[in-house]
């Protein structure tokens, strides 16, 4: 009798043990709403996401990356690796963007600083005698 009872509370001490490391694996599900915005947010991303992949692969935008040393297939990893927030913005302005827009502008700033630093040292000689 005195073996049954420590057999059973030795089983008894085991069980009890694995018991408690088998809750403590497993997490409580927590279920909430989902708002249907968020859900049609995720639905456009899905669709933002998947018009940048097609401008990739025509061939005028590949032949871009490829001339400018960018592996088409690296331009889709990168898409895939931006966050929601980034694929809305870039799909927001993309239609607005134009290939080299800022080069008139820095052409035309660079012809300023040249002018600029033309009158100086031409205004004022005791400076530097550059322009003799």
């Amino acid at each position: 009798m005195n073996r049954l009872n420590q057999t059973a509370r030795l089983t008894a001490i085991i069980l009890t043990i694995a018991l408690m490391l088998v809750s403590n694996v497993y997490q409580s599900a927590s279920a909430a709403m989902i708002a249907t915005e968020k859900m049609l947010r995720a639905e456009n991303t899905t669709a933002s996401r998947a018009f940048l992949h097609q401008v990739v692969e025509r061939q005028d935008v590949r032949e871009a990356l490829i001339a400018q040393g960018v592996d088409p297939r690296e331009a889709h990893n990168r898409i895939d690796s931006l966050t929601d927030d980034e694929v809305d913005r870039v799909y927001g302005v993309i239609d607005d963007l134009e290939a080299g827009q800022g080069v008139i502008i820095f052409s035309m700033i660079i012809v300023g600083v040249i002018i600029a630093t033309f009158l100086f040292f031409k205004l004022f000689p005791n400076v530097t005698d550059v322009f003799p």
